[in-house]
């Protein structure tokens, strides 16, 4: 008996000794099987995101110093970036800029700048809301021109920086005008003022002159409002507020005749 039980351990023990063999010759082994599982990885990215995370998460523990671990870093994060929602977006941001932070010098580096920005711009709210990822959007592209300036990144970063630009003059106006009607006039002409000195480039700035020549008249700064009327009137011919400029000077011109004729 005491043979018998021998005999079995034995065979136990060949038995799994020759399993163990059959599952290390099947175990994804060198280069070729990280970019198996990188590329496996990629084809659940849309229609199951854990598990695409997941799995480049077993990339880079099994794989450290291949090339598709690092890769596999941003298929995390795009991973996030592509379920479109806030809480995503906020997971995602992290993940770019840690990948920036390893490898700032990597071919992908610029892309993963790129993302970390467009994370922010995927999140900014309409103009007279927080602008506080508008203005984290700007900073990242702002960066990425400066630190990548010949790359194709940096190229659409420009265009999104004339977008984020439009829309922060828009929010401020917003402001300014909202302050014009609550007849916060102070408030109003310091926002208007803002528009125009930071960014000249703003696609309605007629309107911002116009109200700004608005709001100095609600103040009888009559001088101060005539320099914003004519600005409207000098360089935006056809701006749909040219006729009102037009009608406020001569309203103004009156008034100051009237002024002048009960001064004598």
């Amino acid at each position: 008996m005491r043979r018998f039980f021998i005999f079995m351990m034995v065979g136990l023990l060949v038995l799994t000794g020759c399993k163990s063999k059959k599952a290390v010759a099947i175990a994804p082994t060198g280069l070729e099987s990280a970019k198996e599982m990188y590329e496996t990885s990629r084809k659940y990215m849309k229609k199951d995101p854990d598990r695409a995370r997941l799995l480049f998460k077993e990339v880079m523990q099994l794989f450290p110093e291949s090339v598709y671990a690092r890769l596999a870093k941003i298929g995390v994060a795009d991973s996030y970036f592509n379920e479109k929602h806030a809480a995503a977006y906020v997971m995602a941001a992290a993940e770019y800029q840690e990948y920036v932070n390893l490898y700032p010098n990597a071919p992908d580096a610029p892309y993963s700048r790129h993302q970390v920005g467009m994370c922010y711009f995927k999140q900014m709210k309409k103009p007279g809301r927080d602008q506080t990822n508008t203005l984290a959007s700007l900073t990242q592209f702002e960066a990425l021109v400066q630190q990548f300036p010949g790359s194709d990144e940096a190229a659409d970063a420009k265009e999104q920086i004339i977008k984020i630009r439009e829309y922060l003059a828009a929010h401020y106006f917003s402001i300014g005008l909202a302050n014009f009607k609550l007849k916060a006039f102070k408030g109003a002409i310091n926002r208007f003022k803002q528009v125009i000195d930071d960014y000249p480039e703003y696609s309605r700035n007629d309107r911002t002159f116009y109200y700004a020549g608005r709001t100095y008249f609600a103040m009888k700064e009559y001088e101060s409002a005539i320099s914003f009327f004519q600005r409207v009137i000098n360089s935006y011919p056809k701006s749909k507020t040219i006729k009102s400029a037009q009608k406020m000077i001569v309203k103004i011109n009156k008034l100051q005749t009237v002024a002048r004729g009960d001064q004598k």
